[in-house]
């Protein structure tokens, strides 16, 4: 490039910057201008349809709620007729009856009759409609206030027009202890002899004189009434500035405004009466078609305007209303203006805030465009000296550039390259790291001073003739850093070839393997011992059993001995102290354990808290017993640091060849014998015995068995009805697990679920019982349309966060509603884990279920628990109910524990009721539900549907 272009060039690039920059500033600026225009105008549009659809949906509400409230009112016609109806019968029948205590020893019988009816004949109600009728045994008419002239005639087979007799009916009500209730038929309505409507009547006997009083009203009447209490009560519903609820009749009668009406207010004037009849037409029209929205021009309540209007019709047959709410778009636009107004404002200051912006960024373009210019001027100058320069080293170092190319493209490892006549001409950096050797001291020297001494000829002429043949040679060799430190290495050699053919260049590529070594050596490490300990762990410790039974063989079965050593309860320090501080003490116990040991003996941790010694050489069992002995004494010293802590061991004991000829055997039996030192109470060795053999196996047989169950659907529900203890009402049940089984019938819980829960069986059958019992709870809600509370236990080991998909899961697969579902839990589930446990608790009431406190009383009974945890129901022990209520200290925890249950909010639950006695105490201390043998035993799902849902 020509000198003089180097310094026009880039003010031309300036000044080009500098247009493209206020060219895209002012199409920007536009851009932004135009865009926030148009946007305005949409969110103005957008905010008027808005509007409007809230106020057409606030219209829709408040008649929808209107019409809910009129139907709601009118619907408890038969309820207010029945209380009135006995309220008044109630008030005559205590005024004959202060009437006959006080007359009939003084005057003669038909007197006091005269006195009684004379005494109702005048009593009205229900708006004058109302009257006291009474009637004898026999269906004669003693009083009738509104046809006396039947005073006297027997009423007996009098009929309505569905062929029912009225008296006999009004008989049959009064046939009862109580001797009073409710009769229905139907009769002509006063003034009319056209069509019969329904009367509902409440009648009571007088038991001096065999009469039956009575009082009642068409039902048709009470809804009247109600209907235009409510009519009423909607006047003086208001919403927004302006809305109110507008009621008309079928016929156009305006029932209820609180707008301008010249029906309901003072008289408008011609004008407006017209404008009102044309929209009362209006709207009967619509509201023929079904309803819906229509607009015309009404009044404000103050009664200016009119004003357009949107209103809802709402076309109520049933009741022969028309219900009318609407809203003035009016108010639509004066929340507009103010948007505008707010839209105004921010439009003008964001202009403000663009032209200063594109005062300051034109400002700064200038002032960069200037910079760069000098900047690019000064590069360009040296770009094209640098260019230049590299023109002329380029065509003198072509060569030491391909060299340098492939060194760069093998970097990542050691490279050596070498000559045709194989000596050093080039070194990385990662050589010189791994072999220690710099750059000059290799230069020019064949690689053969890197030897060994590992490999012979043949090797080294084995890889030549490879390398000649195939141009390239890999394999793992071992080499000599500079400080004599013999190394494994990874070695990769190819040759490069000239454009004859012939070699140019050896390139050797090196790995360091030091590393891959160390690592494979201590994954064998690991293979044979236990990280933790350093000591062999089950694999190498079962080499060894196999070898000395291999040994022992050939020396006439010479006896050896396995004892396996479990720590008592070191899972309660793990949880408590935590896994660091339980790992320390497994290392004391296992060096504990490594100081008792004899020449030759093997010491072995097989997992966790589990350790196994290999008395390999046993002349007689004493020996094993001594070992036992000073195992006890030594690992249940206390700990290091720690006066306080200690651990004890189990031991079981198994001897060749008398418990087993194989390791498996041994160790099988050994495992057995712990189990049994355990069931001992613990810190004790135990030998193994053919009886423990045999407890293993049914063990293990009633453990496939339950697999199998679980496979087969071998469970059955049974279930025991909860009542409440005050009115005898079924409230809820709780679901039972029983096994069918193929061969044995029914099993007792007890003989399978602690081993379920052990073998962690429990979690299948447990979400097996969820899921069988919600569906059989949905099944008897539909059934009884009545709300029964369906109980489920829930264990420990069932207790983890899945257990609220499971509960979810069931509650949608069967569709019971989750506050029927009560989860039972136990005291031991609260103390397992509290934290985790809150949370499970709360995740389970976030769903809707019951929570429930199960054998409250039998374990810590911690009052902590009850205001901590969020739980529903408590459930008392049977171990308090049995021998209530003769005693008193029974008596006294159980009143106890209800009180303390109601401080809480809790319902408490008696279990193992069994006598009426217990009922009546527990209902009177204030329990409130309770099951046991008195009511019913666990039953199975078809006896407890006939008994209960038939």
């Amino acid at each position: 490039m020509p000198q003089s272009q180097l310094h026009t060039f880039p003010r031309f690039l300036m000044l080009g910057t500098v247009a493209i920059a206020v060219a895209l500033l002012v199409i920007v600026a536009s851009h932004f201008l135009l865009k926030n225009h148009a946007d305005n105008s949409q969110r103005l549009a957008a905010l008027e349809q808005e509007f409007l659809q809230k106020g057409q949906d606030r219209v829709v509400q408040e008649v929808e709620s209107a019409q809910d409230y009129i139907r709601y009112f009118v619907a408890q016609a038969e309820t207010v007729l029945k209380e009135q109806a006995r309220a008044e019968v109630l008030k005559a029948h205590t005024i004959a009856t202060t009437i006959y205590a006080r007359e009939h020893d003084r005057r003669p019988e038909a007197e006091v009759k005269t006195l009684i009816t004379e005494a109702l004949r005048g009593i009205r109600f229900f708006n004058g409609r109302g009257y006291i009728f009474i009637d004898d045994s026999a269906g004669t008419c003693i009083l009738l206030p509104t046809s006396p002239s039947v005073e006297g005639t027997s009423l007996y087979d009098s009929q309505d027009d569905t062929g029912h007799y009225i008296m006999r009916g009004l008989l049959s009500a009064v046939d009862n202890t109580q001797g009073e209730g409710y009769s229905r038929y139907r009769w002509y309505p006063p003034q009319s002899e056209e069509q019969m409507l329904e009367k509902l009547t409440f009648v009571k006997k007088f038991e001096p004189y065999g009469w039956v009083m009575g009082a009642g009203d068409y039902l048709a009447h009470i809804e009247g009434d109600l209907k235009k209490q409510a009519i009423e009560r909607l006047q003086a519903i208001h919403f927004g500035k302006y809305g109110y609820i507008f009621v008309m009749s079928q016929q156009g009668e305006i029932l209820s405004t609180s707008g301008v009406s010249y029906q309901v207010s003072e008289p408008l004037n011609k004008e407006a009466q017209l404008l009102e009849k044309r929209i009362i037409a209006k709207i009967r029209n619509k509201a023929k078609q079904g309803g819906g929205f229509i607009n015309y021009d009404w009044f404000l309540p103050n009664g200016e305007g009119p004003y357009p209007k949107i209103s809802l019709v709402k076309n109520i047959e049933a009741l022969d209303l028309i219900l009318i709410a609407g809203f003035y778009p009016q108010e639509v636009k004066e929340l507009l203006q103010e948007q505008v107004e707010l839209l105004s404002q921010t439009q003008q200051e964001d202009r403000d805030q663009l032209y200063l912006f594109l005062i300051i960024v034109a400002v700064i373009t200038l002032a960069l465009s200037f910079i760069f210019s000098q900047w690019m001027k000064q590069k360009f100058a040296q770009y094209h000296q640098d260019i230049e320069q590299k023109k002329r080293e380029l065509y003198r170092n072509e060569d030491q550039l391909q060299l340098a190319s492939r060194v760069f493209d093998n970097a990542s490892e050691g490279i050596m390259v070498t000559n045709a006549y194989n000596r050093i001409i080039a070194v990385n950096d990662a050589f010189v790291a791994i072999t220690g050797y710099s750059s000059h001291d290799v230069m020019d020297k064949k690689p053969n001073f890197l030897g060994s001494g590992r490999h012979d000829e043949t090797f080294y002429s084995d890889m030549w003739a490879r390398l000649e043949r195939d141009g390239q040679w890999s394999g793992e060799i071992w080499n000599r850093r500079k400080n004599g430190e013999v190394f494994p290495q990874w070695l990769s050699i190819s040759t490069f070839l000239d454009e004859k053919g012939q070699v140019r260049n050896y390139i050797a590529s090196i790995a360091d393997l030091t590393e891959r070594k160390a690592v494979e050596k201590k994954l064998e490490f690991l293979s044979d011992y236990d990280p933790l300990t350093n000591l062999p762990n089950r694999r190498l410790v079962g080499h060894r059993v196999d070898q000395t039974i291999n040994v022992n063989k050939q020396n006439n079965a010479k006896q050896f001995a396995l004892l396996y050593i479990d720590l008592d309860h070191f899972k309660n320090i793990n949880d408590s102290l935590g896994h660091g501080f339980g790992d320390a003490i497994l290392q004391k116990v296992a060096k504990r354990l490594k100081s008792l040991l004899r020449e030759g003996d093997t010491v072995s941790r097989l997992s966790g808290d589990e350790f196994m010694i290999l008395m390999s050489d046993l002349d007689y069992v004493e020996l094993a017993v001594n070992l036992s002995e000073r195992i006890l004494h030594e690992v249940s010293r206390p700990l290091e640091n720690d006066s306080h802590l200690t651990v004890t061991p189990s031991i079981g004991i198994a001897v060749y060849p008398n418990d087993g000829l194989s390791f498996d055997e041994l160790l099988k039996n050994a495992d057995a014998a712990v189990h049994f030192a355990k069931m001992q109470g613990r810190n004790n060795y135990q030998f193994f015995t053919t009886e423990m053999n045999h407890q293993a196996s049914q063990r293990l047989h009633i453990e496939t068995e339950l697999r199998k169950a679980i496979k087969n659907n071998e469970f059955e529900l049974f279930y025991q009805p909860q009542f409440d203890l005050k009115n005898n009402q079924l409230v809820g049940c709780e679901a039972l697990i029983r096994w069918q089984h193929p061969e044995q019938g029914l099993v007792s819980p007890d003989a399978f679920i602690p081993l379920s829960e052990e073998t962690g069986l429990i979690i299948q059958v447990g979400r097996w019982v969820l899921q069988q019992a919600s569906m059989q709870g949905a099944k008897w809600i539909s059934l009884s349309q009545t709300m029964v509370t369906m109980s489920v236990n829930v264990s420990v080991r069932q207790f983890r966060p899945e257990l609220v998909d499971e509960v979810r899961s069931a509650l949608m697969e069967s569709g019971l509603p989750p506050h029927a579902l009560v989860i039972e839990i136990t005291e031991s589930t609260l103390m397992h884990d509290e934290e985790a446990t809150l949370v499970l608790l709360q995740e389970l009431k976030n769903i809707g279920v019951q929570l429930s406190l199960d054998d409250f009383g039998t374990g810590y009974s911690s009052m902590a628990y009850l205001k901590r945890f969020n739980l529903d129901q408590l459930k008392i022990d049977r171990a308090f109910i049995s021998d209530l209520p003769n005693d008193k200290d029974d008596a006294a925890i159980t009143s106890a524990i209800i009180d303390v249950a109601h401080h809480f909010g809790l319902v408490t639950v008696a279990e193992g009721v069994e006598t009426p006695e217990q009922v009546a105490f527990l209902a009177n201390v204030g329990c409130v539900e309770g099951q046991g043998f008195l009511y019913e035993k666990p039953i199975p799902v078809g006896v407890f549907e006939e008994k209960y849902f038939a």
